[in-house]
C-alpha cells in the first residue's frame, strides 16, 4: 500500500507498524480457522455453520491481494478531520481507493501488544481500538480489496454474535464479524495464549445514526468511544 506525502516521518512509521501488525492480525485468523476449522466453538461463535470459504477469502485478501493504487494519506482533503472526534475516514466516491487517517489516531490507536491490558475485553471494546482492526476495517471498504463483498449486515458485538445465530449466511461478509473474530483469536493465540480476554458486551449497545453521504465530504469514522463505519450508499452510522 502506499503512503502520500502528506505524512510526515513519524506518521509513515506508525502507518507502517499498523500495517504489519493488520498482515499479524488478519493472518493469526486465518491460520486458526486453518488449524481448527470451522467445527470450533469460537468460529461457531462469530460464524456460525457458514462454511470457512469466503471468511478465510476475506483474510487472505487483505493479508495478500494486490493492493496496487491504495492510498493512505494524512492531510485533511476533504475538511472531515476537523469534525470532533474523527479518527479517519475512507475517501468514498471522491476517491474509492484513498483512506484519510486523521491526526486523531496517532494519538489513540493501540498496537497489538497492548491488546487484553488497561481493562480491555474484545467484547466491550470497539472494534477500532487497535490501529490494526481499524486498518482491517478500512481495506473492507476499498473496492480492490473486498470486492464489494464485505459490507456492515450487523453492528457491534451483540448484534454480530446474534447475526451468527439468526442469519449465519452473512456473516462471512459482516464487517464487524470479521474484526470482532481477528482479536478474539488472536488475543487467545498471542496475547494471553489459550485464555484470551473475551468477556462480555454492555448489556445495552446503543445505536445512533448520522445521514451523511460520501458525495461531497467522503465517508467518515470516528474515535474508538464512538466506533462509525460507512455502509455501501454512502451513510454513515455510528454504534
Amino acid at each position: 500500500m502506499e503512503i502520500h506525502d502528506s505524512c510526515n516521518a513519524t506518521e509513515v512509521r506508525q502507518l507502517r507498524k499498523a500495517f504489519a501488525e493488520t498482515y499479524e492480525l488478519v493472518t493469526t485468523a486465518r491460520d486458526y480457522i486453518l488449524e481448527h476449522g470451522s467445527n470450533d466453538d469460537v468460529y461457531k461463535t462469530y460464524f456460525g455453520s457458514a462454511p470457512p470459504y469466503a471468511v478465510v477469502g476475506a483474510y487472505e485478501s487483505v493479508a495478500h491481494e494486490n493492493k496496487e493504487g491504495v492510498l493512505f494519506r494524512c492531510d485533511n482533503v476533504d475538511g472531515n478531520c476537523d469534525m470532533d472526534g474523527w479518527a479517519g475516514h475512507w475517501r468514498g466516491d471522491n476517491a474509492t481507493q484513498e483512506t484519510v487517517i486523521c491526526p486523531l489516531s496517532y494519538e489513540i490507536k493501540h498496537s497489538n501488544d497492548k491488546l487484553c491490558a488497561f481493562g480491555y475485553t474484545v467484547a466491550s471494546q470497539s472494534t477500532n481500538w487497535l490501529f490494526s482492526s481499524d486498518i482491517l476495517h478500512r481495506l473492507s471498504h476499498i473496492p480492490s480489496v473486498s470486492h464489494g463483498a464485505l459490507d456492515h449486515y450487523a453492528d457491534g458485538y451483540a448484534g454480530s454474535i446474534e447475526l451468527a445465530k439468526s442469519n449465519d449466511t452473512w456473516t462471512p461478509y459482516n464487517t464487524h464479524t470479521l474484526q470482532f473474530f481477528a482479536l478474539d483469536v488472536y488475543a487467545r493465540v498471542v496475547s494471553i495464549p489459550g485464555t484470551g480476554c473475551t468477556g462480555e458486551a454492555p448489556e445495552e449497545e446503543e445505536e445512533e445514526e448520522d445521514a451523511t453521504t460520501t458525495s461531497t465530504t467522503g465517508a467518515s469514522e470516528a474515535t474508538s468511544t464512538q466506533d462509525c463505519h460507512t455502509h455501501a450508499d454512502g451513510e454513515v452510522h455510528c454504534v
